[in-house]
This record gives C-alpha cells, structure tokens and sequence, in this order.
C-alpha cells in the first residue's frame, strides 16, 4: 500500500527544480533568483537570493550560538524606513475592528430609542460582533497562507466599508445585526495576518517593539471609540442622525486602509509562490497536471488554524490571552454605568473620554533623549513593553553565550500578569463602587492607566512568542489565539453587566482579577515546563496537527 502524499509534497513536486529551494529549520519555500536574474514581486521589491535559515534545536527550542549571527536575508529585503511604513499601516488596519465594536458603546441608548429595542438586545449585538471577529480570521489567516497577506489585505477592506454603510442605512434590529456581522468579517483580517507581517519582517530579536505597536492600535480600540462615539453623540445632529454619522466616519477610515495598502504596503510573505492556485496539482497519470478539490480544501481549510490548540504551548498561552482580555471588556463595557452614574457625568463626550486613560496605557512614546541613560527607554504601553521584551531575550542570549530559547521572552511578561493587571483590576473595582468622590476620580483613571499599559505588556509578549515559536504558521497561530479570545470578550460583554446588577462592581473586578491570575499561571507553566511541553507538540506536529 503506497503512502498517501501530502498537499506540501504535491507543491514542491509541482515546481520545476530550480524555482524552489526549502528552508529545513522552518519548512518555508523561498525562491532561487540568480545574479543574473533579479525577479521583482507585484509590490516592487526587488528580491534576492534567500541564505538559509538556522537549523533549531528541536527538543530545546534552541538556536546553536556558532549560528546565532547569521540571521536569514529575508528580514533584510526591506529598509527600517520601510519597515516603519508597514508596521504603521498594520497597525492603523488593527484600529479598526475594536474600534467598530466599541464605537457602540456611548450610543446604545441612542441606538435603541432609534430602533425601538431595548438597551440588553443591543448590547448583545456588541457580542455578535466579538463573535464575528473571533471566528472570520480563521478564514482570512488561511487565505493569506494561500495568496499571501497583501490580497488578504484589499480583499477585507471593501467587505468592511460595505459593512459601516449598511449599518449606517439599518433600519430594523435584524438588518442592523446583518450588516454588523458583514462589517466584523471585513474588519477582521488584519487581527490574524497582522502578527504574521510583523514576523515576516523582522527577526526574532528585533519584533518584540513592533509587535506592541501592532497591538497598540488593536488595543487603542476599544477606548478610543467611545470618546469620537460620545463627541458625535453630543455634538454632531442631523437627520442621518449622531451614531449612524459616525458608522460612514469608519467606512471612511475602511477606504483610506485600503488607499494604503494599495500604494504603501508591499507583500510580505516569505512564500511568494506558494499563494498561487496553480501549484496546488495533482497527476491524474498521464502526464497531466490538475487541480483537485481536495488539494485545495486542505490548503485553504478556515478551520485548520484551530488544530493549533492541540498544541500544550498554544493552548496555554492562548488561555492567558483569553482572560487577560476577558478582563478588559469587563471594565470597558459597563463604563457607562459605572464611572459616569457614580460620579455624576452626564455628558456623553466626557463619559466617552474617560475610556481613554486605560487607551493611552495601551499607547507609547519614545523618550525625548534629553537624558543620554533614558535616549532609548520608552516611557509606557507598547513601546515600553516591547523594549522590555526584546531587552529580555537579548539578556538570556548573553547569559548562554549566544543561544536563543523563544520561551525566554515570556519573562517579560510577568510583572503584568502576576501583579500589575489583577491589581488595578482590585483597586479600580474597589475605587467604582465605595470612592464616588473627584479624588476618587482621579485616582481610579490612574489605576486604569496602567491597568492598559499591562494589557499591552501580556498580549504583545505572548502574541511574539507564539510568532516566534510557529513562525512557518504564524498567521494560524495567531488566528486560532485571537477566535478564543474575542469569544472570552463576548461572553464577557454580554454577562458582565447582569453580573455587576447581581452582586457588585467590586466582587465582578474580583473574579476578574482570579481569571486574570490563572492566565499567569498559564504563561509560568510554559516557561518552567518548556522542553516536555514541546515534545508534546512535535509528536503532535508529526501526527499530523
């Protein structure tokens, strides 16, 4: 009996043997361009030739130290300048899914009253949303795996400003409903194949700082909305009425993602040729070559990234990710009824600004470089934690002469997962419900100041690390990891509020910070317990996960 050939193997069959050469250490398939040849991609970039990649420790996660210098060429095919455009573009497109969900929040009485609905019916409409983008990039990571991110990108886009419109025009709960679920599909891509552009340009030891940028603008989102949300509440009238302007403001935001993707963003993706249909074939014979619809199921499967979970490592992390954010919907959603009642704002722009202490946590700055010792430490939120990150691995590397362990960067992580976020999550709880005084106030926009910026100081490490970790399915990985999270956020939207009626603001933070605990404990168990944990995960791998 003949052994079954694998969808990668019918690939490379298919290829001519000069058009392909296989990195062993990442199974990625790069293109041979001779001296003589330079091939320029779609995005025109010229490529060069490809040296290859480390050859990794498999038991240890290791990287040899005599190896630790020569870095593949494929993070060099694009200037730091360039870089930086791609990064802010990525980042910009993460804007706009939180952004679209939260934008609801300050609006939802408006939106009811508009409806004739109730409040709880259209909050729940915020969960359908979660769920949307939970579920739609496990499509899009696929399709960006198959044709590379670039199309991915222009593809979402229209399907997003399609979506804002139709919301815009609803009339009736059910077409609001509809055209939510076609706006979050489209929104939704950047959330997968975003970490994986980062991981295709930088190297391991450089992406920490720009992964927090990434997740800067996804985790800018959710405090941002509510403040243009509550601006245009209160400030903005016209027969098109305040919240439906502001659903045309995110299909004009959909538009100029897509402007710039189409002139600024190149393609990323190391496979440049394994994105086309063509190289999907199988031989029928006689000679022919022919596409079969199990070849191409297997290549575009949408379900495929959750079998990642089968993986301990990325079910762990994956569960710290998922409480972490978890927590935040349970301080965000129920602001309205939280900080403005107590404290006796009525104003729907100033309640909308309130979401940005726990926002600009999320944000950072680079230091001025007035004082030499601080030129190259950021101050807070995502540049700080990224700076953190990398600082961490850079400081194992020297105490093992050279040798990278991709589950060193998970220390960085620590100080917010163990302390930093159940504590604020304790003290802002405490602070809602017993200090409805103006020092109260202040004290407990502090506290949800730095409650954002270890939000960003758990995601942006561990979302590094799973890119690290599975940089060939990176764009999986991180699609399986943000469809449990935004489940988390969901279920967490639709029962944080019930639940705070029923027993407490400050008990409802306090089951918030035990989740967030137990996601610590998630990230220790997988840096104290790494080498079995990834055994288990290669003899999956080899099983055929």
């Amino acid at each position: 009996m003949t052994e079954p050939i694998s969808p990668s193997k019918k690939i490379l069959d298919s290829l001519p043997d000069e058009a392909a050469a296989i990195d062993p250490a990442v199974g990625i398939t790069q293109p041979v361009i001779t001296d003589e040849e330079k091939k320029v991609d779609e995005a025109g970039i010229t490529l060069q030739p490809l040296t290859p990649s480390q050859d990794v420790d498999e038991r240890s996660g290791a990287i040899p130290s005599g190896v630790q210098g020569t870095e593949p060429d494929i993070y060099d095919r694009f200037s730091p300048r360039r870089k930086l455009i791609v990064v802010f573009i990525i980042a910009w497109a993460a804007l706009l899914a939180p952004f679209a969900s939260s934008a609801f929040l300050p609006s939802i009485p408006q939106i009811a009253s508009d409806l004739r609905t109730t409040e709880s019916v259209i909050n729940y409409s915020v969960a359908v949303y979660l769920v949307v983008i939970a579920f739609a990039p496990l499509a899009w990571s696929r399709a960006s795996t198959y044709y590379g991110r670039r199309p991915v990108y222009l593809a979402s886009m229209p399907v997003f400003v399609l979506g804002s419109v139709g919301v815009a025009e609803s009339r009736t709960l059910a077409e609001l409903i509809i055209t939510r679920i076609i706006q979050g599909a489209g929104a939704s891509s950047v959330l997968s194949i975003g970490a994986g552009s980062i991981g295709d340009i930088y190297r391991p030891t450089e992406r920490g700082r720009a992964m927090g940028w990434y997740l800067a603008g996804a985790q800018f989102g959710p405090p941002l909305a509510p403040v243009v949300g509550g601006l245009m509440t209160e400030y903005v009238h016209g027969s098109r009425g305040t919240w439906r302007a502001f659903q045309y403001l995110l299909a004009g935001m959909g538009l100029a993602t897509f402007l710039l993707v189409l002139v600024f963003l190149p393609e990323t993706a190391h496979q440049t040729e394994q994105h086309r249909l063509k190289t999907i074939r199988q031989s029928d014979g006689t000679g022919q070559m022919r596409v079969t619809f199990k070849d191409v199921w297997a290549a575009t499967n949408p379900l495929q990234p959750l079998a990642m979970l089968r993986h301990p490592k990325v079910a762990l992390i994956t569960a710290n990710s998922a409480f972490v954010m978890l927590t935040t919907y349970c301080i965000l959603v129920p602001m309205p009824y939280t900080l403005g009642p107590r404290f006796n704002i009525t104003n729907a722009a100033v309640n909308g600004c309130l979401y940005l202490a726990q926002g600009i946590g999320n944000i950072g700055w680079p230091s001025s470089g007035a004082c030499p010792a601080a030129a190259n430490i950021d101050v807070v939120g995502s540049y700080f934690t990224g700076y953190i990150s990398d600082w961490t691995v850079h400081r194992w590397m020297t105490r093992r002469n050279g040798e990278r362990i991709c589950e060193d960067r998970l220390e960085a992580s620590y100080w917010a997962g163990a302390a930093a976020t159940p504590l604020t999550l304790l003290a802002a709880g405490l602070l809602m419900q017993f200090w409805t005084t103006a020092p109260g106030l202040a004290i407990c926009l502090i506290v949800l100041f730095i409650n954002g910026i270890a939000l960003i100081g758990v995601l942006a490490v561990c979302n590094t690390y799973l890119v690290d970790s599975y940089q060939a399915r990176s764009t999986e990985v991180i699609a399986a990891n943000n469809c449990i999270r935004y489940i988390a956020s969901a279920g967490a939207s639709a029962a944080v509020l019930p639940l705070m009626q029923a027993i407490g603001i400050a008990p409802t933070n306090a089951i918030a910070a035990g989740l967030a605990w137990a996601g610590f404990i998630c990230v220790w168990l997988v840096r104290r317990r790494a080498p079995p944990l990834r055994r288990v995960s290669l003899d999956e791998e080899r099983g055929g996960t």
